[in-house]
């Protein structure tokens, strides 16, 4: 049986293994619709759903609905991988108090705020940031829709502080043949 992965928010990056999907058409795309309204699998069919900085593309209501979906399309026990820009990081960072490891330190605290969505850096209109997660918005945002474990990543790709990288789970289906007669 093949375990169906789900890359949303692929842009212009291709994972291998993923089902690649973008609301735009690009090389790395292998199906085009918008991030809540995956309809190409069935619900509680999917084992993966990773999306890396593409959530602050989408306005808080359009974004938790997105998130309600991705919990309705993974099985039991799948897991989401979602990254966004550290907001709490770029306010720090816009202060002075936090340095991330590119050489303008503003430059970089304003997209993380609203993208880098300057023609001169291969961004659009259509990259602009529509919201802003600090760790603590984000976990509750996920508990609240019913996601669980959640935790996030420190080590690996992505686990600069200028990311917000998490991992979070669908719920596990309860075995119901543990339940015993006596407790009925």
């Amino acid at each position: 049986m093949n375990e169906l992965k789900l890359h949303v928010g692929c842009a212009s990056r291709r994972l291998d293994g993923y089902l690649n999907i973008d609301s735009r058409q690009t090389e790395a795309t292998d199906h085009v619709c918008d991030a809540g309204a995956i309809t190409i699998s069935p619900v509680g069919s999917v084992v993966e759903i990773y999306s890396r900085h593409m959530l602050e593309h989408l306005d808080p209501n359009d974004a938790r609905a997105t998130l309600k979906h991705w919990h309705e399309l993974l099985a039991p026990a799948g897991m989401l991988h979602v990254i966004v820009p550290d907001i709490a990081f770029h306010a720090r960072q816009l202060l002075g108090l936090e340095c991330s490891s590119l050489e303008d330190q503003n430059l970089h605290a304003f997209a993380g705020f609203w993208g880098w969505r300057d023609e001169a850096r291969g961004g659009s209109r259509e990259d602009a940031h529509r919201w802003g997660y600090t760790e603590e918005s984000l976990i509750s945002l996920l508990t609240d829709i019913g996601f669980t474990d959640v935790q996030r990543l420190l080590e690996g790709q992505d686990s600069e502080p200028w990311h917000l990288n998490l991992i979070a789970r669908r719920e596990a289906a309860t075995d119901l043949r543990q339940i015993d007669a006596a407790d009925v």
